[in-house]
């Protein structure tokens, strides 16, 4: 277990890297104007990857072995890393910079602050469900996850000269709108994509293969969604449209999937969870559209991957949260049942392991299926409370414009103004001579800024 612990650390340093850094490198090589079929074009591959990953995944695990999904990693992170090496080009000649002085613009105080703080947060979460929520297994991460926090705020303002977390773009309260939105967002988005499988499974007896095709509908909404968002940005260029429907279409798909039960039938399960991955997709790539607009020209790199940083916590967070739920109000509906019934459960380990109800005789699994089913029932209320969170934050972000032109002299008063409704403060028009807007076609013709 140890070594598959560090071996998942690893990995996940090289995948969060690259997700974020696919991103920026989007932002700094594509010409403005065709920006969103590229990162819808992201968005795409991301879709793809999870459900064809999770339909291998299921294949290695019901007719191999578990560890072939590892050693497929091995060797599709293998052909990412020589298509990196061959075809990837620095922009900008860095000869001339020493490994020194590279070296002494990273933030390598505020970086170790910041894996302390999620590193903490994430095993007290963790801890709280094994020792109990006022343990000092649990207190004692949380108060150091408080602390982590607190210096990394004084050492980011006071002490960085190039913080890994700029000050001005936190304190943007554009930009921290939109963070909070993409983060209500990654917590629902993360408990579809782990608790939608358990109940494919637990409830309605799918398979490991069965359950990923399962998920095919929502990753298909999820993709078509991502692609027409971007095709219709360039028609109806204000971001806050999209984010509202596709909050509002969250809402109403949790709030439908909360109603699915034992005896709910395959059409009902599709169509709520493919509201769900539609939602996500309108959504996710115009949030940061308009992140990458409110702040400030220097930090649009910084701003992309702090946004999928956000995105990745509250993932991280939400598997933890829901987690420690299922198992709280599984302990809770199996006290309810017939205790000749959970002695069989127990027997067959079906009352803390959902794949060994099916092994059970047929007439003691259907209280068994009902608890589950009720318990993640409960587990759903935190997607939909945070989704209802997440309408909140869509309808406070600013109605910032894509694809807005500069002002002319035959302007009007009112048509002078800039055309995004961000803070002054991170726009002035008369000491840049690129609106702050993404899109304006001024900005095509600058030369691209480099990834370091």
């Amino acid at each position: 277990m140890s070594g598959i612990i560090a071996g998942r650390t690893i990995q996940g340093l090289g995948a969060g890297c690259n997700m974020a850094m696919s991103f920026v490198l989007v932002v700094d090589l594509a010409p403005v104007k065709i920006r969103p079929r590229f990162q819808s074009a992201l968005m795409v591959n991301f879709g793809l990857a999870n459900v064809v990953g999770t339909l291998i995944g299921g294949v290695f695990v019901a007719r191999l072995s578990w560890r072939w999904d590892f050693w497929f990693n091995v060797i599709v992170g293998g052909a990412a890393f020589i298509m990196d090496l061959i075809l990837l080009k620095e922009t900008v000649d860095l000869k001339g910079v020493s490994l020194k002085d590279k070296l002494k613009r990273i933030d390598i105080l505020g970086t170790l602050l910041v894996i302390g703080f999620v590193c903490c947060l994430l095993l007290a979460l963790s801890w709280g469900k094994m020792y109990g929520w006022g343990s000092g297994h649990c207190i004692g991460p949380f108060v150091a996850a408080g602390v982590a926090f607190i210096v990394l705020a004084i050492v980011e303002t006071k002490v960085a000269k190039e913080p890994v977390i700029p000050p001005d773009l936190v304190l943007n309260p554009s930009v921290v709108t939109f963070y909070m939105y993409v983060f209500c967002f990654g917590l629902g988005f993360v408990s579809t994509l782990y608790y939608g499988p358990i109940i494919f499974q637990a409830v309605f007896g799918a398979d490991s293969i069965g359950s990923g095709v399962r998920l095919v509908p929502y990753m298909s909404c999820l993709i078509v969604s991502s692609v027409s968002s971007g095709i219709m940005l360039n028609r109806f260029p204000y971001v806050k449209f999209y984010i509202v429907i596709g909050s509002m279409c969250n809402i109403i798909g949790f709030g439908l999937f909360y109603t699915v039960n034992e005896y709910s039938n395959w059409a009902q399960q599709a169509c709520y969870i493919m509201l769900c991955g539609f939602s996500f997709g309108v959504s996710q790539q115009n949030a940061l559209f308009g992140v990458q607009t409110c702040a400030p020209k220097k930090y649009i790199a910084v701003a992309t991957s702090l946004n999928q940083f956000f995105m990745m916590l509250s993932c991280a967070v939400g598997v933890a949260i829901c987690d420690t739920l299922f198992r709280e109000f599984l302990k809770e509906e199996l006290s309810t049942i017939d205790p000749s019934i959970l002695s069989v459960a127990a027997k067959y380990g079906a009352d803390t392991n959902y794949l060994y109800i099916r092994n059970m005789p047929s007439e003691y699994q259907q209280p068994i299926i009902h608890v589950y089913m009720a318990s993640l029932h409960k587990v759903f209320t935190m997607p939909l409370v945070v989704a209802g969170i997440a309408v909140i934050c869509a309808l406070c972000t600013r109605n910032v414009k894509y694809g807005a032109s500069k002002p002319t002299q035959s302007s009007t008063a009112e048509q002078d103004k800039p055309a995004t409704t961000c803070d002054p403060q991170d726009i002035d028009l008369k000491q840049d001579d690129t609106n702050r807007t993404i899109g304006d076609e001024e900005i095509e013709e600058k030369k691209p800024a480099s990834v370091v």
